[in-house]
Formats: C-alpha cells, sequence, structure tokens
C-alpha cells in the first residue's frame, strides 16, 4: 500500500488466510454478498472504488505473493498457479459463492479462478485484463521510464488516488514476476480462447478507450467468446480505471453484480461518457 492510497480503506480490517501452508493476507469490509478483489501487477493498494463497494458488498481484498511488500518465496510459476493459490485462500475463509473482481494481471488471474471454479463464482468482472494483447507493442511492457509508464496508465494522474511511479527497483521486480507467470504466453492464447465458449460464469469486462498497455478492442474477444458476457468501454481513462473512473467503474460494478441477469447492454462495446 503506497501512502497514496493511505487514507482510503479506513473500514477494511487485515487478516492471513492460508493456501496449501501458504499465508495470503487479505483485507475485508463491507457486508452482503461477498465480492473477492485482485489486485493489478502495480501491487496490494486501496481506492476510492474498494470503499464505494464496500457499502454494498462484503469486499475482501487479496494481497498477492510477492507484489510490492509481500514475500515471495517462488511457489507459483504460473498465472494458473497463482489462481489456484487464490481459490484456496477464499476457501479457507469458507467461501461457498462470491463474485469475483480482477484487475489487469488480477484478471487475468480471476479468469483462471472462474474458468476452473465456476460454481463458486457468482460473477466475473474483469479490469483492463491482459489474458488477449492483440495489436499490442512490445516496448509498451519493458524498458518505459516512469513518465512514460504515467502516460499508458492514466489519464488524471492527479485523481485519488494519485498515480506514484514506481520505483525503478520495484519497477523491475514487478515485471519479473509478470515475465515468470505469463512465461510465453501469445497475445492470442488459443487455449485459454478455447475454454471461454464454456465458461457459465456472468462476466463483464471493462477497458479504458486510451489504455496504454493493453489494447482495449481486446475487451471484444471476450464478448465474443463467452456466452454472457458484456464488454465496457470507459471514455477518458487509460489502464488504471480505478485511478482515472473510480466512481462510474464503481457504479458500473455495483449495477452489475446487483442486477444479476437482468443487467444489459448492447453486444457491442459500449461507450460510458463522463
Amino acid at each position: 500500500m503506497t501512502s497514496a492510497s493511505a487514507k482510503y480503506g479506513s473500514a477494511f480490517a487485515e487478516g492471513v488466510a492460508q493456501a496449501d501452508g501458504h499465508p495470503i493476507r487479505y483485507f475485508r469490509a463491507g457486508t452482503g454478498d461477498t465480492l473477492v478483489v485482485i489486485h493489478s501487477a502495480a501491487g496490494f493498494r486501496f481506492s476510492p472504488m474498494l470503499d464505494r463497494l464496500a457499502e454494498q458488498y462484503d469486499v475482501i481484498l487479496f494481497a498477492l505473493p510477492g507484489w510490492g511488500d509481500e514475500p515471495d518465496d517462488g511457489r507459483d510459476r504460473t498465472l494458473t498457479e497463482l489462481a489456484d493459490t487464490v481459490y484456496q485462500a477464499t476457501q479457507d475463509l469458507g467461501l461457498k459463492s462470491f463474485h469475483l473482481l480482477g484487475s489487469t494481471l488480477g484478471g487475468d488471474v480471476a479468469l483462471n479462478v472462474a474458468l476452473d471454479h465456476p460454481e463458486r463464482v457468482a460473477s466475473l468482472v474483469l479490469e483492463a485484463p491482459g489474458t488477449f494483447r492483440e495489436g499490442l507493442d512490445p516496448s509498451a511492457q519493458a524498458d518505459v521510464t516512469p513518465e512514460e509508464a504515467l502516460r499508458k496508465v492514466r489519464v488524471h494522474p492527479e485523481r485519488a488516488p494519485v498515480f506514484v511511479p514506481p520505483h525503478p527497483d520495484s519497477q523491475a521486480r514487478m515485471f519479473a514476476l509478470i515475465s515468470r507467470l505469463e512465461g510465453a504466453n501469445p497475445d492470442y492464447s488459443k487455449q485459454v480462447a478455447e475454454r471461454l465458449p464454456g465458461s457459465s460464469v456472468r462476466t463483464l469486462v471493462a477497458f479504458g478507450d486510451q489504455d496504454g498497455f493493453i489494447p482495449p478492442q481486446n475487451g471484444r474477444t471476450f464478448a465474443r467468446l463467452m456466452p454472457d458476457c458484456r464488454f465496457v468501454l470507459l471514455h477518458d481513462a487509460a489502464h488504471d480505471l480505478q485511478g482515472d473512473r473510480a466512481e462510474d467503474l464503481a457504479a458500473l460494478v455495483a449495477d452489475f453484480l446487483a442486477h444479476g441477469p437482468d443487467f444489459q447492454l448492447p453486444p457491442d462495446a459500449t461507450l460510458v461518457t463522463p
């Protein structure tokens, strides 16, 4: 957690779940249906969006091993293994059914959880997931300066939580973890694509229209392949939707979770304007 986000999350209480003997920190607030949140590759943080969702839901935010200040024992070598660790943590907490939200790389983890355990996941929200990266500029994922990262991640870095570029050492560690987990995954994973038509989990995929890391048109791949999926393109937002459009994203997610199968959007991308 960065100092920039310290004033958020005051209602969240810290706990520790076990995943096959592996301790996983989590933070929990709110009441109601449970919403499990998996953070982005930038690491664990609180945000106005999470505070807003905790007003309606029992929100559980996991701190993934190896990210930020969390220790890394090298247990999880792939996204599938990391997804299994997260799932085991949910079961240690006794969760029989839960909504699931994953941000960027956390979205890739969440997708694996939903595909492997659809009986547990009531609905799935993917914020700028990197599962499909067609059209990606190879230089977008590595060797970027903090200034370049800022332009790719945020349209409005001044909005809370204010964007704080990672220290070069932290950035290098982050990209090393991404490389380890994603391995040689192609920009279009046929293995994942072949599983999506069999998904029974209601899914919402959201991208910012100015995402500088993952071309937002990749959201259409989910909508095309998944039987019950809606794709939303948020105007005036980059890769970090929680930062650029926190209130709007929170309202969208809450509406999606609350209305279940009655939540309706056109089958094509929908531009949500300010």
